[in-house]
């Protein structure tokens, strides 16, 4: 190949008796001094909207929205968890914060270590508020989660999570287990993991195989 600008050469056998084939040519385009620049990609281009559209599904099925309009808005967070304590006996959980919601009709609900908390309504003030774990807390490391109307509180960045261990009491059966697998087994303990679609459970025996037991 000739490395001339502008001109091109290739040699190449032609198989049979080894003679060389030469071709030669010169580029199309003719070099410039002009610049020239793409145009812009259309996904570059952006618009800012109060009210943006969407496209609503259910189901693959397309949804008419009330009025042709299927919008949204943007909406600031409001207030701020800046404290919270929970009692392990009681079960009850105390939020502390600024411009906290200051009726339950403004609250949509508050989770904290994976399980629903029932609000005690005479407690609920626009810096605090208490209220009851529907069930034991699930194990991890977990933040309160108060969301009102408007979507989620934010917690203060100084907020530390709470741990939470799990415990397991039995396990059933324990003996004359089928090396193959097929055994169903009972794990029984205290705060363990109540819905698998919101906690990672990994389950291995210690054998030599590392046997895996599936939740």
């Amino acid at each position: 190949m000739n490395t001339n600008p502008g001109q091109f050469s290739l040699v190449e056998g032609d198989g049979l008796g080894g003679t060389n084939i030469t071709f030669w040519g010169e580029t199309i385009v003719p070099y410039s001094d002009n610049l020239w620049y793409e145009t812009l990609p259309f996904e570059m281009i952006r618009t800012f909207e109060e009210k943006p559209q969407l496209v609503v599904t259910v189901d693959d099925v397309p949804v008419v929205c009330h009025n042709m309009t299927c919008d949204f808005t943007y909406t600031e967070p409001v207030g701020e968890v800046t404290g919270y304590g929970y009692n392990h006996v009681t079960k009850v959980l105390t939020l502390e914060g600024t411009d906290l919601p200051n009726t339950t009709a403004n609250i949509s609900s508050v989770y904290f270590a994976l399980t629903h908390c029932t609000i005690n309504e005479s407690s609920v003030t626009n810096t605090s508020l208490e209220c009851t774990l529907d069930e034991d807390p699930t194990c991890g490391d977990h933040l309160p989660i108060l969301t009102d109307i408007l979507g989620v509180v934010p917690n203060s960045d100084t907020l530390v999570a709470e741990e939470f261990t799990c415990t397991l009491d039995s396990i059933f059966p324990s003996t004359t287990l089928n090396l193959l697998g097929g055994d169903n087994i009972t794990l029984s303990g205290s705060q363990l993991p109540k819905d698998l679609s919101t906690s990672t459970v990994s389950i291995i025996f210690n054998d030599t195989n590392q046997t895996e037991c599936i939740p």
